[in-house]
């Protein structure tokens, strides 16, 4: 950089640096900052965690049907104002009416974009947590808890589903939630919040676990509601099958 020199104050002075680079700058250090994130997450996330379906799902291809409407166009508006969203997304409604389909959109938009997102079912979010308990493991319980909690958007799909166990409460899924306030989440569930409540209360022994609501209050706090008022679609083409 050249230096300036004024002969009045018998000194050289360095400019700073313009704005043009100042920017470049700091979205070198983004990208080197988000590769690192990036590749921390598939090392510990190794498995394929998207099923076949999920993996072509896209905004192009969702099938826009009645009660789909708002939640379709409040995924599509999140995905595309990404960077300005403070909150995340929760949609429940009934299952098969496309909640995951709408999920995963955000997630594959964002992934294109640069963005370090995980998108997990939570029933396979426990059997990888579990994995990492086996002795033969290189990964560890906190290696899949820190890169779930750092990635720019992690979406917990079909959360409600099954009975917790307190393991799988208490050592996993408090501290990615809790880890993640602040951060943006996003939520696929079959239940209302009401319900969804009542499922994080007490583990599959009747033990208790959050009868004092940290995780839902978490959740909603940190989340827009909205109900995917939709049909099962997999139930309307299990029956157009029947009568073709």
């Amino acid at each position: 950089m050249k230096r300036v020199f004024f002969p009045l104050f018998q000194k050289y002075v360095m400019p700073s640096a313009c704005k043009c680079d100042a920017g470049r700058m700091e979205k070198e250090r983004q990208d080197l900052e988000r590769k690192v994130r990036r590749d921390r997450l598939e090392r510990h996330y190794k498995r394929n965690i998207i099923s076949d379906s999920l993996k072509r799902a896209s905004f192009e291809n969702f099938i826009i049907r009645r009660g789909t409407e708002n939640v379709f166009n409040e995924a599509k508006k999140f995905a595309d104002t990404f960077d300005t969203q403070q909150l995340g997304l929760v949609l429940y409604g009934k299952p098969g009416n496309g909640k995951s389909h709408l999920m995963a959109s955000i997630h594959h938009e964002l992934d294109k974009r640069g963005f370090v997102c995980l998108f997990l079912d939570v029933s396979q979010l426990f059997n990888i947590a579990k994995d990492t308990f086996k002795f033969s493991s290189k990964v560890s319980l906190t290696d899949i808890i820190t890169a779930a909690v750092d990635c720019d958007l992690l979406t917990l799909d079909e959360i409600g589903s099954g009975i917790l166990s307190e393991t799988e409460f208490n050592d996993i899924l408090f501290p990615i939630i809790n880890g993640r306030m602040g951060k943006k989440t996003n939520y696929s569930t079959n239940l209302d919040l009401n319900r969804l409540s009542k499922w994080f209360e007490k583990g599959r022994n009747g033990e208790q676990l959050d009868v004092d609501g940290r995780l839902i209050d978490r959740i909603i706090g940190s989340c827009r509601v909205f109900e995917n008022m939709a049909t099962s679609k997999r139930h309307e083409d299990a029956l157009k099958r029947m009568y073709d």
